[in-house]
């Protein structure tokens, strides 16, 4: 099975100038040019041109933080109705998803707390419409993300703290998506050393698939060193289960056929005749 082969130019993500926290979610309008419109994506910290409305529905769903439906249902969508308050809060200017209803999304509103529905064009316009003015300055001191969100991100390990786990130089903890090492001791230090050897003190590349983090609040990555694509790595090599679920599809026939090649070839936990 041939790993992927990506380009090494890829871009390095910064938050060295980024917008400042009280636009983060907000949807501003360009006065100084043809108001335009623009997302703040709280996530990037960065903003992305609606465009029109079918252009907008896409480019907003296409940044939405993946949870399940029961946190999504503690948002009121009418004034009046119960909403949990300080859930609202906390995910003020997000665009959700729920990971147990294919297709749909809703937008919190950052003044009042409220979910607006992400299914049609017009949705995505009327909340365009709620946009706050603010000067083309304003809008230019903000890095643009693109039409496309940011998959790709250049950044260097200090070591693997887990079987699954890295930790970058700048402390952020890093755990490889679509994959599950076992609990058993033995195994996660297999798993473990096995991830140093491939990544410690190097520069890799992190690719985002459909969530961006995991139920914890870590960062979920496919990590590419050079040509290799270390979730692979770890499937074909017997030290890690294959784990595929929504929205998590990239790589799935990769790890499916990792996963049957190490129980074919006995590789790693798939070993029988191992001490154990």
């Amino acid at each position: 099975m041939a790993t992927v082969v990506l380009a090494c130019a890829l871009p390095l993500i910064t938050h060295a100038a980024t917008a400042p926290d009280a636009l983060l979610g907000k949807i501003l309008i360009d006065t100084g040019r043809h108001g335009e419109a623009w997302y703040v994506n709280p996530q990037s910290r960065m903003k992305v041109e609606l465009g029109r409305p079918a252009d907008a529905l896409s480019r907003l769903k296409d940044r939405a933080v993946y949870v399940g439906f029961v946190n999504i249902a503690r948002l009121a969508e009418r004034d009046g109705e119960k909403t949990d308050a300080a859930y609202a809060k906390k995910v003020s200017g997000a665009v959700l998803a729920p990971d147990d209803v294919i297709g749909a999304a809703w937008y919190v509103d950052t003044v009042s707390g409220l979910r607006h529905r992400l299914a049609t064009p017009d949705d995505a316009w009327q909340i365009m419409r709620t946009g706050i003015p603010v000067s083309s300055k304003v809008l230019d001191a903000i890095p643009s993300e693109g039409a496309t969100p940011t998959v790709f991100s250049v950044v260097q390990v200090k070591h693997a703290i887990a079987g699954d786990t890295l930790e970058l130089i700048d402390g952020t903890k890093v755990v490889l998506i679509s994959v599950n090492v076992p609990a058993n001791p033995a195994l996660q230090d297999a798993a473990k050393l096995r991830l140093d050897a491939i990544t410690a003190g190097k520069t890799v590349v992190l690719e985002k698939d459909g969530k961006d983090k995991d139920a914890d609040g870590r960062t979920w990555r496919f990590v590419h060193a050079g040509e290799t694509n270390v979730n692979y790595e770890l499937v074909r090599d017997g030290l890690a289960f294959q784990v595929i679920d929504f929205p998590n599809y990239k790589y799935a026939e990769m790890l499916i056929v990792g996963g049957l090649d190490a129980a074919r070839l006995q590789r790693g936990f798939w070993n029988l005749n191992a001490p154990r």
